[in-house]
């Protein structure tokens, strides 16, 4: 039983062996060795918990199979979210106080999800299918609940006094949970064909072969490891982020390329599920996975940092700067363009990878 395990849960047990191996040596002593052995420390943590986010992806696989759509995927992006949460809250919690480091983290989520991820996904399905047929009504849903809650999270602190800005903040926390709360209910009830597309030529049953029957995936076991293997990217995240920060320091690099780094492993499990949708030809599932991780990350990371800057009596900074305000606004101004008519093709996948492009440029030059 025991080595039936360890050979099925290969990722998480090697995971669980990085945090053991942080935990009995002191993290000090890396940082007394040379910068490229740092490096390569640093280097093995990365592809240790890219190697987990294979076994979120498969956890994940197997439930979204099961409950059929939308569950599946509200099941991913919500563990995703999650471990933003976690990692957000712990640097928040520790080392020096960084009152933009939630902004910067959500910032960079939103660009990579909506440009990188599904711009690359967008240009590849172009390429392989031509143009991509999704439900036009999930992506207007998404986009109304996304540009509502970046408005109200993103911009409004930008002008609200400073004498009202702690009403604010109670305000935020509150709205936010609500319209995620009922966006959920319509997600999962009233509306939720909003959110499947029917037109697909390949059956979906004929993708999932190679999987058990759904009568024989044990919910209890996939959810239970798909959550424990996230706490260990969550714990294994935040070792890395010592060594991305040491690394800044060491390196003399802009300290906003920590927030994209950490980003970037936040949205590696639902990116996995995404590409492999996008490369299935299945783009209802890719809208689903990107905009609804957007959704997830601005509507709960939101309230989640201000509860935790109230507990631990931090300030925290939402207001965009206006580099990242103009990127956000261009880039949703792009995507609803993009999904404007049901139907994804490579050109607009390419535009939303230059402006992913851009991003990363814009973080060395700003």
């Amino acid at each position: 039983m025991i080595k039936k395990f360890f050979t099925k849960e290969r990722s998480f047990v090697l995971s669980v062996i990085i945090l053991v191996m942080f935990h009995f040596f002191d993290s000090s002593v890396f940082f007394q060795t040379s910068i490229l052995l740092e490096g390569l420390l640093f280097l093995i943590v990365f592809f240790v918990i890219i190697y987990a986010a294979f076994g979120v992806v498969h956890h994940a696989e197997l439930l979204a199979y099961k409950f059929g759509e939308p569950y599946g995927t509200m099941i991913l992006t919500l563990s995703a979210v999650t471990v933003e949460i976690i990692m957000i809250a712990a640097m928040m919690m520790h080392g020096d106080a960084d009152p933009e480091i939630a902004k910067d983290a959500i910032f960079s989520t939103l660009m990579i999800l909506l440009n990188g991820l599904t711009g690359l996904i967008m240009l590849i399905g172009g390429l392989k299918y031509g143009e991509q047929k999704y439900n036009l009504k999930s992506t207007n849903s998404f986009f109304s609940m996304i540009i509502g809650i970046i408005g109200i999270g993103l911009f409004l602190p930008l002008v609200i006094p400073l004498k009202n800005y702690s009403l604010f903040e109670t305000f935020l926390i509150f709205i936010s949970l609500l319209l995620y709360i009922f966006f959920l209910r319509m997600q999962s009830k009233e509306h939720n064909y909003y959110f499947k597309f029917e037109g697909r030529k390949k059956n979906i049953d004929d993708e999932h072969e190679h999987l058990p029957k759904k009568e024989t995936i044990s919910t209890s076991y996939h959810l239970i490891m798909l959550i424990i293997t996230i706490a260990a990217i969550s714990m294994l995240a935040e070792n890395l982020s010592v060594f991305v920060d040491d690394g800044i320091e060491k390196l003399h690099l802009p300290v906003k390329i920590a927030g994209a780094i950490i980003a970037l492993i936040i949205v590696s499990p639902e990116g996995l599920t995404a590409i492999r949708a996008g490369l299935s030809n299945d783009m209802q599932r890719v809208i689903n996975i990107s905009l609804g991780s957007m959704l997830s990350t601005v509507s709960l990371t939101i309230p989640a940092v201000l509860i935790v800057g109230i507990l631990i009596k931090q300030n925290v900074i939402l207001g965009l700067n206006p580099i990242q305000s103009a990127m956000v606004i261009i880039s949703l101004l792009v995507g609803l363009l993009s999904c404007k008519d049901g139907e994804t093709n490579a050109l607009q996948g390419f535009i939303h990878f230059m402006l992913f492009i851009t991003f990363i440029f814009l973080i060395f030059v700003q």
